[in-house]
């Protein structure tokens, strides 16, 4: 093993499973997430295997998000050259991850099991909208639902169109209910004019696919469709990705509880 702290050499023997939440960063944060990771990676003296030759940490996020994104269930991979115990993982990792990122979890996986990112199967996205009453919303997510073909088109470099049916990607479509945690008061409307009536923003939760094997589904494509749906604009307030499902984790689960309404 070379005497430098987080440089070890060797063939991995242990892969652990890193859940994680983290903020929305900034353009620059994301350009340099992964080496913000490695840099952090290295000082905690644990035994990470290297990729490739290189001296990069073998550590895989398993689908990284665009800028301006939180998320609340992240995962990634993480190779060691020993085998360590979980409070040993844990103790090494929880004071070094990068700034705006919060450990959650982690857990020991098969080191021969596929790329995490092969094992990608959906996502869970919390959305917040503005501009239709959360009774059409809600007959909105319906027809979605009930649509066998949702046909979209879809920008793809240099302003290419590409059609695609939406209708597979959406697992789930649920909408909060009034006056709960899924509505939040308008608090620009209420702060420039406290007489005014609030005005709801509905949250939307919504499961789509998210695999390697195709297309993954856009919570934006999403509220699109809905707009065209209600014959009027959506306006999209905030954004979250709750939470990366494996396909067993899809397959155990099985479909989210619906929300009545």
């Amino acid at each position: 093993m070379d005497d430098r702290p987080g440089i070890p050499t060797g063939e991995p023997r242990q892969r652990w499973r890193i859940v994680f939440a983290r903020e929305a960063p900034v353009a620059n944060q994301a350009r340099d997430e992964a080496a913000a990771w490695a840099a952090c990676l290295r000082a905690t003296h644990l035994p990470v295997a290297l990729a490739g030759g290189s001296e990069r940490p073998r550590f895989v996020i398993a689908a990284p998000l665009s800028v301006g994104v939180p998320a609340e269930g992240e995962l990634a991979d993480l190779f060691l050259t020993e085998r360590l115990t979980r409070v040993d993982v844990w103790v090494g990792l929880v004071s070094h991850v990068p700034a705006g990122v919060r450990l959650i979890d982690l857990y020991d996986v098969w080191i021969g099991e596929r790329t995490l990112t092969a094992q990608l199967a959906a996502a869970d996205h919390r959305v917040t909208v503005r501009g239709a009453p959360g009774a059409e919303l809600q007959i909105a997510c319906a027809r979605l639902l009930a649509a066998e073909v949702l046909e979209r088109s879809r920008v793809k470099g240099e302003g290419r169109s590409v059609a695609y049916d939406l209708r597979p990607l959406i697992l789930d479509l649920r909408l909060g209910q009034e006056g709960g945690p899924g509505f939040a008061a308008d608090a620009e409307t209420e702060a420039s004019d406290p007489t005014a009536p609030r005005a709801p923003a509905a949250t939307l939760t919504m499961r789509l696919r998210h695999g390697s094997d195709g297309p993954a589904g856009r919570p934006d494509e999403v509220v699109r469709a809905l707009a065209d749906a209600l014959g009027r604009p959506l306006e999209i307030g905030s954004r979250v990705r709750e939470r990366l499902l494996t396909a067993d984790q899809l397959t155990s689960e099985g479909p989210p509880a619906r929300t009545r309404v």
